[in-house]
């Protein structure tokens, strides 16, 4: 298994250009299936890469997981010469559907997200060697060589916003201090969130000799924003000052309703106080998956010839492939020892010597 390599090209320019188009992005996005797309820097004699990306299940203007994915593929075109096309899809069957029309028509790197496109995804890449594929946010014991699978260590940021939201709850109400989390389906992704969240919560409690109470509901799809609303307002009902959304878009009806009870919220995947400016005042921070720089990152090495398969990349906070978001509205109310101790289990995490309780 291979680390996220920011050496492998220049991180900190490639997240300059990330946020530049991801800010364009979040004003314009309402995309069903995106038609070829030319790249902005054009190379003479060099035929553009054609990339194919097919969405989780859902949409691209998710404000989260599929749009984080897209605006790496966006920002990649501004670099490199390619053509791209970016496909939505209903069902968990259309994944290979919409991978087989890729390769009919020639695509040369196929990205695909989720452990839904898995298989599919790795049949496919079996059956074409000459194809590249990239499959975000699952790993395989064994991958074929023209294949990267990304695993994204998600633990190690959501663990200190449950420290964080931990914080705040106890600051809000310290005779009976609850906090929550509204889960998409309870598989293993989804559980990789809300159990390091709640250790996080224990590990606060255990550190300042508090009693902050974790509350949780799983939803039964990503696509459902009434049912985040109402998993939300139950647990609002039940005490929660904190509601951390890691559901696709249900979570996102989660934050509206935590914001219309006067609760604040934790994002997911993206830094949702950009990408739903409407529930940006409530947002504490959000535990974010970069996406979009590994996929910037992938095309740009597919085009440059050195896109390496049979290799598994490894996202944690030390390589800067999962994080917090910055705490925007709530920088000034958040003081300085709980910064720097949010700080310190970061460091503890990625030193060893703080457990994430993931895996269990």
């Amino acid at each position: 298994m291979s680390n996220f390599d920011p050496n492998r090209s220049n991180l900190r320019s490639m997240k300059k250009l990330v946020l530049l188009v991801t800010s364009f992005i979040l004003l314009s996005v309402n995309i069903l299936n995106v038609g070829f797309l030319s790249s902005c820097k054009k190379q003479e004699n060099t035929p553009p890469l054609k990339v194919g990306l097919i969405a989780g299940l859902g949409t691209f203007n998710d404000r989260g997981f599929n749009q984080q994915a897209l605006n790496g593929l966006i920002a990649a075109g501004y670099e490199v010469p390619i053509e791209y096309e970016a496909r939505e899809i209903n069902t968990a069957a259309d994944i290979d559907s919409n991978i087989q029309y890729f390769v009919r028509n020639n695509f040369n790197l196929i990205i695909t997200l989720g452990y839904d496109a898995a298989q599919a995804t790795m049949n496919a890449a079996t059956a074409n060697p000459s194809i590249r594929f990239l499959l975000l946010d699952y790993t395989f014991t064994t991958i074929p060589k023209n294949m990267i699978c990304v695993n994204y260590q998600v633990d190690q940021a959501s663990f200190p916003c449950g420290f964080l939201a931990a914080w705040w709850a106890n600051q809000k109400n310290p005779v009976d201090p609850k906090i929550a989390y509204v889960g998409g389906p309870e598989i293993s992704e989804i559980q990789q969130f809300s159990k390091s969240y709640s250790k996080g919560v224990e590990y606060f409690n255990t550190l300042y000799h508090t009693h902050v109470e974790v509350l949780g509901a799983y939803a039964n799809n990503f696509n459902d924003t009434l049912q985040g609303a109402q998993l939300a307002d139950s647990l609002i009902n039940k005490g929660a000052e904190v509601v951390f959304a890691c559901a696709g878009k249900t979570g996102n009806g989660a934050l509206y309703k935590a914001k219309e009870a006067g609760k604040q919220g934790i994002g997911v995947d993206i830094d949702q106080y950009l990408s739903i400016p409407e529930v940006g005042p409530i947002l504490l921070t959000s535990c974010v998956k970069r996406l979009d720089i590994i996929v910037l990152q992938e095309v740009i090495n597919a085009c440059n010839g050195t896109f390496w398969g049979n290799t598994a990349i490894h996202c944690t906070l030390a390589n800067q492939g999962i994080g917090m978001a910055p705490y925007h509205d709530f920088d000034l109310l958040i003081p300085a020892d709980i910064k720097q101790a949010v700080e310190d289990v970061k460091t503890g995490i990625m030193n060893g010597t703080i457990s994430t309780g993931w895996p269990e």
